[in-house]
């Protein structure tokens, strides 16, 4: 087994680890509020069920094609690169994107940071037009409204926007 192939595998099970630890938490919710995390959890697992499959598949036949036998070399395959190598620094980025949107989560809401991420990253990163940023992000937008009236949810609203705090 390759070292990218163990790692993953190794991504893969952490995540169905907290899938699983998620609809474990979310079984003694009332209805309304379990219905969410269950479906995406769900769905998260089925997906990464059927992605484990097809990444065993893929290495498998590429090792039946002789890739192995050439030391299993592909165009932007790192091999054995250590964590805290280029793996590292191309995906500190989106780390750093992620860690934004949680910041804005905190400070001024799901809603409000949703936007302003979905347009930042699509025009920044995705380098897309205007026009396919703002429909993404109004596409966005729209169903998180929608999923409000038919679920009946509170979205996070932020330490700046918190009645209570």
């Amino acid at each position: 087994m390759s070292q990218r192939l163990r790692e993953e595998l190794l991504f893969m099970a952490v995540i169905v680890g907290l899938m699983i630890a998620a609809l474990y938490m979310s079984a003694g919710y009332p209805f309304n509020a379990r219905l969410m995390p269950q479906v995406v959890a769900i769905a998260v697992l089925v997906l990464l069920s059927v992605e484990g499959v097809l990444t065993v598949r893929r290495s498998r036949a590429s090792r039946a094609s002789g890739d192995a036998e050439a030391g299993g070399e592909h165009i932007g395959d790192t091999g054995n690169e250590p964590v805290w190598g280029a793996k590292f620094r191309r995906s500190a980025p989106y780390m750093a994107w992620l860690a934004a949107l949680y910041l804005g989560i905190y400070l001024i809401g799901l809603m409000a940071s949703a936007a302003i991420f979905t347009a930042a990253f699509c025009r920044l990163v995705g380098k897309m037009s205007w026009l396919a940023t703002l429909i993404g992000t109004a596409l966005l937008m729209a169903a998180l409204f929608g999923l409000t009236e038919a679920f009946n949810m509170r979205w996070p609203v932020g330490y700046f926007f918190d009645p209570f705090r």
